[in-house]
């Protein structure tokens, strides 16, 4: 049943986080998402005219609160291009009435900011939008685990309705109300929970879910929350700006335990992984305005080859941030050959990198995928000396567009 706008809104526009584990170094609001369109190149996809136009793309999240009154998504409701309002808890319209969580993740896909004067709005800007509410608490956890089939019900009905790309900025771990009901860390393996059977089995039937890795990083739990964990569902995590590809803090990681890439890829975003989901989310709405056919599998393929440590990724960002012009390259020649990387095998303990600049990301690893740490160096004689200690097999450094991968060959 489709649902029009109600005619008032008294939700106040607020960012919805989780502030006790936010650094200060990872606090960015004064950024917005032309820094996110910056980081991920978004301007060759609006050179040739790509903003997702004729692209469905559905948002499953708290509320949408403040929506008629948030001059940034005007737009989209004076155009027509909010087709669907439900809350999938009561199956009326009162979604506008709540949380504005929802809002601010239209906001950073396909809001048009006072303060952009270089793009024009994000990614997805001209798509049409089907927006559900799947619980009615944001700060309450007493009937997540409701949620969970919830969320099963309401994939199945933007399905029905033609929908393939679905944004869910929201996520399950260990914080329900009733402690027996809590989900543990190594349930995190892509098979366990209700809501990561249920996107998986969306996903295998063809459905674009792209989900925030959590902000879970500062937290005991540190990995990824559910449903990022299921095989094929789009996790992304936070990346601080402009270091291009530094984890921030507070960004789930990938379960160390699992033996496939999770994040698979991480995006700017001034505060939660709640609104770096969404500009992968824009970037795929334009690859499908291009390109109709694009199935999931096409579509996963060309996001990670795009990405700044491709063919080395990490646990802590993945593949790193997708870049638009080679998405669009790939597009056109599937065989064209765009990575960055450099590998280099080096028998000894110190080895010297060549910069382009400053805010050099290193990541020392454990071994190819899992890092012990991550660390900013400066660059400023123009280098980056590396010096391995024996707990440290791998190396990754980025510097400007280009990223080195360093083999320790010496195991002592």
């Amino acid at each position: 049943m489709v649902l029009y706008l109600p005619a008032a809104v008294f939700a106040v526009s607020v960012l919805l986080v989780f502030p006790g584990c936010m650094p200060e170094e990872d606090k960015q609001q004064d950024k917005g998402y032309p820094d996110a369109l910056k980081q991920v190149h978004a301007e060759a996809f609006f050179n040739t005219g790509l903003r997702g136009r004729g692209v469905k793309i559905g948002i499953l999240d708290f509320g949408f609160g403040n929506l008629r009154e948030d001059p940034s998504v005007r737009h989209l409701v004076l155009n027509g291009q909010i087709m669907m309002t439900v809350d999938y808890t009561r199956g009326d319209s009162s979604v506008f009435h709540r949380n504005v969580h929802g809002t601010n993740v239209l906001r950073y896909m396909a809001g048009i900011d006072s303060n952009d004067t270089l793009y024009g709005g994000s990614l997805a800007r001209e798509a049409s939008f089907y927006l559900g509410m799947v619980t009615p608490n944001f700060d309450k956890k007493s009937d997540e685990r409701a949620t969970e089939y919830v969320i099963d019900s309401a994939i199945g009905d933007l399905f029905s309705k033609g929908v393939r790309l679905v944004n869910l900025s929201m996520g399950f771990w260990d914080e329900y109300e009733n402690e027996d009901q809590n989900y543990t860390d190594g349930q995190m393996d892509g098979q366990t929970t209700v809501v990561t059977k249920v996107c998986q089995k969306w996903a295998l039937r063809g459905m674009i879910i792209v989900n925030s890795a959590g902000n879970t990083g500062e937290y005991k739990w540190k990995i990824i929350w559910a449903p990022s964990d299921a095989p094929d569902v789009i996790s992304v995590g936070a990346a601080r700006f402009p270091d291009m590809v530094f984890k921030a803090s507070y960004s789930g990681r990938g379960n160390p335990a699992m033996s496939y890439v999770k994040p698979e890829l991480i995006a700017f975003t001034p505060w939660g992984t709640s609104y770096s989901a969404p500009v992968v989310t824009g970037i795929i709405a334009c690859m499908l305005q291009k390109d109709t056919a694009l199935t999931l599998q096409r579509i996963r393929n060309i996001l990670f080859r795009s990405a700044t440590l491709y063919p080395f990724p990490n646990n802590f960002v993945g593949y790193g941030v997708p870049d638009a012009r080679k998405i669009l390259a790939l597009m056109a020649d599937p065989e064209v050959g765009l990575s960055s990387v450099t590998k280099v095998e080096v028998p000894g303990r110190r080895y010297v990198v060549r910069t382009s600049g400053p805010n050099n990301v290193v990541f020392e690893k454990s071994d190819h995928y899992r890092v012990r740490r991550q660390y900013i160096d400066e660059g400023t004689d123009g280098t980056v000396v590396l010096r391995r200690s024996d707990a440290v097999k791998f190396t990754t450094v980025v510097t400007g567009e280009t990223a080195y991968e360093i083999i320790w060959t010496t195991s002592k």
